[in-house]
């Protein structure tokens, strides 16, 4: 049993129950975490498919058992045959000893033939003679009548005579013929049975190339079953690298879970920053309300004071040195003008921080969109790589169902040559050895479709472990969209940040330059008053008024600075928190990266696994296809081979009938040749009588003619009825003889026609099946009904893996609909958003275009000023 398990190359018992063991613990450990669910479950179609494979696995086994005890019996009934085939070549040598007797009697009636042949020569010259002396006869006496008529009757008979011996020479050179035609057909047959003797010579020799051969295919199958033995061993080592992995994805899934909780807690803290903040500006927001309250308040001032000048041009004495303290009070603004300049480069210094702040965001929001797109690429590889299995699993489907046709094929040429085995005679020898190599082939094939099988079930798992990666990566690309949303929106909660303080710089910086606007008419209106003072000095006690409610308002101006100060204090330390949480982001962002480095490498991994996989199913493809390609030499040969081997068991066939038929001639003419020698005798013994009776018949003529006693007639009728008698006994023989020579003709015809329906009986006998194959012909149709059972067993295992690779199908068309769902929604909401923001922003602009500036003319000293925008 181990040397079976060994040879077809497969998992022992005792290392199914360790993984199967482990299998349990997996699960066990699985079934305690609710958020594996689906893990588990795809871990359990792996458990039951691996199952189902053992299971396949061991049926196999059983049948490759039931195939080994087959072809024991297979060679038991081989042995047989050679038994009969050594009988065969007995009985040939046997039939081969009576045509050398044949031959050797055929040369003997050959050199009885040329004796009778010269004889009838001799008998010609003879007759030629006799015709040369009637002729001289015939002119020496040509006045004597009588012996003219004599001769001329002689010569009738001679004539006659010689028509029948010429008769009875043509029959013998035509059964002459007749024998030396058959001698001709028996040496074509016997150089013909040379031939076929040479030709089956060669065909060992070719069958015996041919063995060397599969010996070397033997050797090159032994090794590629080694090779699959080996890959058993890494697919093992794979599937305890896979769990490891697996248990590392789960702890890796806690700590992204532990990140996303953490990340959570950050951006609900970076949340209620924002809405501080809010409240920060809207303050501001309000403060500049208020200045420009101020500021309005101001220019009424400006204007009682440019009507009061008139009245204050009597005290301008008194203005002057109002007008120097005015100066020196004009100084400390201008002072702090300058700390408002100061504070404004260190407000623009900190907008430069929080830009770099925003574009540092920028550039991150661009590296996880980046990552979010290398994801989008590694999903569509691992879509393209399961289509690739798909792909080379229908392929291997492909091929197993070749494969089972051809075992069919193979089966069915062994049921040929199994029902064939009763009808060979010398050339079993060779055949035997090839079935039994076609068998151990069958053998190998079979174990070959175990493996395919098994590759396919590997296929089939690793398809669901890529299922589950592909699901798993989903899920990160999910989480990193998550957080690209939140990114964005933190984003865009900055943004807006920022465009308020930009706001706020602008009406700032518009501000101040209307206080320097305000700075310069105010100089200028200081000029034109040093050339209205002799006007204006009653107007100065009015003036001293107005200057201790600008005292009023400067002292309300130093509040106000020291309260942009407690502000900007504020601000900064808004801003260190701001860079604490940057940093905070930062150190998210580095664990980030380094999560999507391990991601990365794992995907490095998986790609490397593929491309092993790949190179080894263009591997098996290649050897696959180099095994079609003998199949198909070795077909090819055998079709030849059967068909040589039908033309030879005909070839032999023909050659025992014209052995038959020549053993029946041989007799036959064993038979005549033992009455020749009478019939020879008969027929001298008759010539002499007919020699007698002519010369009797002569005497008479003449004595009938010279009568030499008148009562003799009584005596010659007596003796005319004898001669009489003899002359009907030859007419009757003669007859007797062209009778005999016409049912010889018939009796030829007949036996050719036997012949050829003897030639057609046999090969019909040569058709159907012997005694031996009536006894397989039960086992046979057991087998059968077996391999139908298994064949339909096997279709309905295909069909269900049909059936579920058809809803695994469905599965990723749905999970892809989805995709293209989620994403079409995703580009709407940003394409809103950004609308809504463009709509914000020349929303925003509007406000700020729409400045209220004042429409005021300032007159005197010969002054006409006009402002406009």
């Amino acid at each position: 049993m181990s040397n079976q398990q060994d040879q077809f190359g497969g998992i022992e018992q005792q290392a199914f129950e360790v993984l199967e063991r482990e299998f349990q613990e997996v699960l066990n450990d699985l079934a305690a975490d609710q958020s594996l669910d689906r893990f588990r479950q795809e871990f359990e179609k792996f458990h039951r498919a691996l199952k189902v494979s053992q299971e396949n696995e061991k049926r196999l086994l059983a049948k490759c058992r039931e195939y080994t005890s087959d072809i024991g019996a297979h060679t038991a009934n081989l042995q047989g045959a050679l038994k009969m085939t050594q009988e065969d070549n007995t009985t040939i040598a046997h039939l081969k000893s009576e045509l050398e007797k044949t031959y050797k009697i055929l040369e003997l009636s050959k050199d009885r033939e040329e004796k009778s042949k010269q004889k009838i020569e001799n008998l010609d010259l003879e007759i030629k003679n006799l015709n040369q002396l009637i002729e001289r006869s015939s002119a020496a006496n040509s006045g004597q009548t009588t012996t003219v008529a004599d001769l001329l009757t002689a010569k009738e008979e001679l004539t006659k005579g010689n028509r029948l011996l010429e008769e009875q020479i043509k029959d013998a050179k035509s059964q002459l013929e007749f024998l030396e035609k058959s001698i001709a057909i028996a040496e074509d047959a016997k150089l013909k049975n040379q031939e076929a003797y040479q030709n089956l010579q060669n065909e060992k020799q070719d069958q015996e190339q041919k063995m060397n051969v599969h010996d070397e295919k033997k050797k090159s199958l032994q090794k590629q079953q080694e090779d699959y033995k080996n890959n058993n061993d890494q697919v093992k080592q794979k599937i305890k690298t896979l769990t490891n992995n697996k248990v590392k994805l789960t702890k890796e899934i806690d700590e992204n879970k532990k990140v996303a909780n953490l990340q959570d807690q950050e951006i609900k803290e970076f949340k209620s920053k924002i809405m501080k903040l809010e409240v920060q500006i809207e303050e501001i927001k309000s403060r500049k309300g208020t200045l420009e309250k101020e500021l309005e308040e101001r220019e009424i001032n400006l204007e009682v004071i440019k009507q009061k000048i008139d009245q204050d041009e009597k005290i301008i004495k008194y203005e002057l040195k109002f007008i120097q303290e005015k100066m020196a009070k004009k100084r400390q603004l201008l002072s702090e003008i300058e700390n408002l300049d100061t504070i404004k480069v260190e407000a623009e210094i900190i907008k430069n921080l929080t830009e770099q702040g925003i574009n540092y965001l920028e550039s991150e929001i661009k590296e996880d969109k980046k990552l979010a797109s290398e994801g989008r690429s590694i999903l569509e590889e691992l879509r393209r790589n399961r289509d690739i299995l798909q792909k080379e699993i229908d392929r291997a489907d492909n091929n197993n169902k070749k494969q089972e046709e051809e075992l069919i094929q193979k089966e069915k040429i062994v049921k040929e040559k199994k029902n064939e085995l009763s009808g060979m005679n010398k050339e079993m020898d060779k055949f035997n050895y090839h079935i039994a190599q076609l068998k151990k082939e069958k053998e190998k094939y079979a174990v070959q479709a175990a493996a395919a099988n098994a590759k396919y079930f590997h296929a089939l798992e690793e398809i669901k472990l890529k299922d589950n990666l592909i699901s798993e990566f989903q899920k990160k690309n999910i989480e990193t969209q998550a957080k690209l949303k939140q990114q964005q929106n933190l984003y865009e909660t900055v943004r807006q940040e920022r465009n308020l303080y930009s706001k706020n710089l602008t009406e700032t910086l518009e501000d101040l330059e209307e206080i320097k606007r305000k700075q310069k008419i105010v100089n200028h209106q200081i000029s034109q008053l040093k050339e209205e003072i002799d006007s204006k000095q009653k107007k100065l006690l009015q003036e001293h008024i107005n200057h201790k409610k600008k005292d009023d308002i400067s002292k309300e101006h130093t509040a106000q600075s020291q309260k942009y100060k407690k502000e900007i204090n504020e601000k900064e330390q808004k801003i260190k928190a701001f860079q604490q949480d940057i940093a905070k982001l930062r150190f998210m962002i580095q664990e980030s990266e380094q999560q999507r480095q391990k991601l990365h490498e794992e995907y490095e991994l998986v790609v490397a696994e593929r491309d092993i996989l790949g190179t080894q199913l263009i591997r098996r493809n290649a050897e696959a296809a180099l095994l079609y390609e003998k199949i198909k030499i070795n077909q090819s040969t055998l079709k030849k081979g059967e068909i040589q081997y039908q033309e030879r068991l005909g070839d032999i066939i023909v050659w025992k009938s014209k052995i038959a038929d020549l053993i029946n001639q041989i007799k036959e003419f064993k038979a005549q040749a033992n009455s020749i020698d009478d019939m020879k005798r008969e027929i001298h013994n008759l010539s002499k009588e007919l020699i007698e009776e002519k010369l009797k018949v002569k005497a008479l003529s003449e004595e009938i003619q010279n009568p030499m006693n008148v009562h003799r007639w009584r005596k010659l009728e007596a003796t005319d009825s004898e001669t009489y008698e003899l002359m009907t006994k030859i007419q009757s023989l003669q007859k007797r003889l062209i009778l005999k020579t016409e049912d010889v003709i018939v009796k030829e015809k007949v036996v050719l026609n036997k012949e050829t329906e003897l030639k057609k009986l046999k090969q019909e006998m040569k058709r159907q099946p012997g005694a031996e194959e009536e006894k397989l012909i039960p086992v046979y149709q057991e087998s059968l009904k077996e391999k139908t059972k298994q064949m339909r067993a096997m279709n309905g295992e295909l069909t269900m893996y049909q059936s579920h690779l058809a809803e695994y199908k469905l599965e990723i068309d749905r999970l892809t609909k989805d995709l293209q769902d989620s994403k079409k929604k995703f580009y709407e909401q940003k394409k809103r958003e950004q609308q809504q923001y463009e709509a914000q922003q020349t929303q925003q602009k509007a406000m700020a275009i729409q400045i209220n500036l004042p429409d005021k003319r300032f007159t005197g000293g010969g002054f006409n000023l006009a402002i406009y925008n």
